[in-house]
């Protein structure tokens, strides 16, 4: 009777936390296009409030059922706090890349218009006040841990801009021809932003499969 009641519990228990992870992958999923800040809010309130293994009866030692219930008390939540790491990165990482993404979305043309450019004042006044703007505000936002040279790749190519657009007043003034092109340095920056991105939204989407798939 000891290790029926003991089997009993860990039944008991082992199968909350199958409803709960069914629970947990069914609310996940409803929101796993969100942002990872929504995700995340909805990944603790779905985890508040995990099932408990009660407290072993006599002969739980012998049972095999509760050593397996033991076990998964210990593992189960695993998933879920990965989940949470991995959208917390996510949630830097991904601002990151979007404020990275409207920094490099700097058109020279915007202010400047095409053709030649007869008048440096429109470059003091415009060009270069648009792309420090960019720079500063682009400096301003925090860098995922480990990636500072992918942060710097961005902020030199607008610094690029920014010094060849002085040489261009600067030319200007003087009379002498000038031109520049920043094609390159905005087109290996932004490569590098995508391949980040990509990587971020793949182990995403991995963490996220995997509290999901249980469902």
């Amino acid at each position: 009777a000891r290790l029926a009641r003991a089997d009993e519990v860990a039944e008991a228990f082992l199968s909350d936390v199958g409803m709960f992870r069914g629970d947990v992958a069914r609310r996940i999923a409803s929101v796993r296009e969100k942002d990872p800040a929504e995700l995340r809010r909805v990944l603790e309130s779905a985890i508040a409030h995990p099932p408990e293994l009660g407290e072993p009866p006599d002969e739980a030692e012998r049972s095999d059922a509760y050593a397996s219930a033991t076990e998964t008390a210990r593992t189960f939540l695993a998933p879920y706090r990965r989940l949470d790491r991995q959208l917390r990165r996510a949630d830097v990482a991904l601002t990151f890349v979007a404020e990275a993404r409207e920094a490099l979305e700097v058109r020279a043309t915007d202010y400047v218009g095409f053709g030649p450019i007869s008048d440096s004042a429109v470059v003091r006044s415009r060009l270069v006040p648009a792309l420090v703007e960019a720079r500063d505000d682009f400096a301003d936002v925090r860098v995922p841990s480990g990636r500072e040279a992918l942060a710097a790749m961005v902020r030199d190519a607008l610094q690029y801009v920014i010094d060849r657009a002085g040489a261009l007043a600067d030319s200007i003034d003087a009379r002498r021809s000038y031109s520049f092109s920043y094609t390159q340095q905005f087109t290996a920056a932004r490569a590098a932003i995508d391949d980040y991105a990509t990587t971020v939204e793949g182990d995403l989407t991995e963490s996220v499969n995997a509290v999901t798939s249980t469902g």
